[in-house]
């Protein structure tokens, strides 16, 4: 009865596994992604009767899971399985929710009794919750196409001099239109705003193009470009350029590399340059289910030419990140 019993379990995996390789059509898509990253940032302050020195270093691990009904259907059966979507021209609905997890060392020495800025040595623990609905409808025949969304999260900030904040809400909303403009090219617009406790806001401007191309007779490349103004509360600007390439020697396994340079012309004394490179790679160990993992690295510099009372600063921050998901359509 047993040996009959195991059997039957085996018969049932092969099935799935064997019925998965011919499967085309999906309706649905659940993925989990752990993300974890690492920020260390100092600042040495020379006055004249000494220094000041100050730390900060933040580990945050975040864990999501998301999902998509496409409504329309979802076909891979044209170009890599990481991009079906983009080339069917698929229509859906996603949710995602992730959990944050953040530890945050401060310190600060001072050697300079003339400047009042006490000593830090301190270290929170500090976490959040957010989650986000998004739709996206195209209109396969004529390559149009918009997507709307918003955006909920919950977190507790540490504030001025490491101490513990209430916990703060924020909102936000995105509507976007796009383009078409090629069998597999594409060009979108898109707005964003985020209101947070105590009347931060956020307001984002992003356009991008995508381009699905051949690579000789087999391999398929993919370039993304997009850029991005973000206005943070009416007092720093922020100009993002992003640009992506990836490549696929099979229609299974992805590879690639993304470029970010962000700069910020502060109306206040914020100036800030961060450029960012990130490998990624991913495999559809069957033709439903995707394995992926990235690792990112970002160079900081910022209030580079500052002073403060007439003291110069020297300032640098690092941040480096990697990223592993799991996703299944069915």
């Amino acid at each position: 009865m047993k040996s009959n019993m195991s059997r039957g379990c085996w018969f049932l995996v092969g099935m799935l596994i064997s019925t998965s390789g011919f499967a085309e059509e999906y309706d649905f898509e659940i993925g989990l992604a752990f993300n974890r990253t690492t920020f260390d940032g100092s600042q040495l302050i020379t006055t004249p009767g000494g220094t000041i020195f100050s730390s900060s270093n933040t580990d945050m691990d975040e864990l999501g899971v998301f999902g998509s009904w496409y409504f329309a259907g979802l076909s891979d059966d044209i170009g890599p399985r990481a991009r079906a979507a983009f080339v069917d021209r698929a229509s859906s609905v996603g949710v995602g929710y992730s959990h944050l997890e953040q530890t945050i060392s401060l310190f600060r020495s001072n050697d300079d009794p003339s400047f009042p800025v006490p000593p830090i040595d301190s270290v929170f623990d500090t976490d959040g919750d957010s989650l986000a609905v998004q739709i996206r409808y195209v209109d396969r025949d004529s390559g149009w196409f918009g997507n709307a969304g918003l955006l909920e999260s919950n977190n507790m900030p540490f504030g001025p001099n490491g101490s513990i904040d209430d916990s703060s809400d924020a909102t936000g909303w995105n509507l976007g239109v796009g383009k078409y403009l090629f069998e597999t090219t594409a060009l979108s617009l898109d707005v964003s705003e985020v209101d947070g406790d105590g009347g931060l806001d956020t307001s984002v401007y992003a356009l991008t193009f995508i381009h699905l191309g051949n690579f000789g007779e087999r391999w398929q490349y993919a370039i993304d470009v997009a850029y991005s103004r973000l206005d943070l509360d009416r007092s720093v600007d922020l100009d993002n350029w992003g640009a992506t390439f990836a490549l696929y020697p099979t229609r299974d396994f992805e590879f690639g590399i993304n470029v970010e340079d962000v700069s910020a012309d502060g109306r206040t004394f914020v100036d800030l340059d961060t450029t960012a490179i990130e490998g990624f790679a991913s495999w559809f160990v069957t033709p439903n289910v995707q394995l992926s993992a990235r690792y990112r690295v970002d160079d900081v510099s910022f209030f580079p030419d500052v002073t403060i009372g007439g003291a110069p600063t020297v300032s640098d921050a690092d941040q480096d990140s990697f990223g592993i998901s799991a996703t299944v359509r069915f």
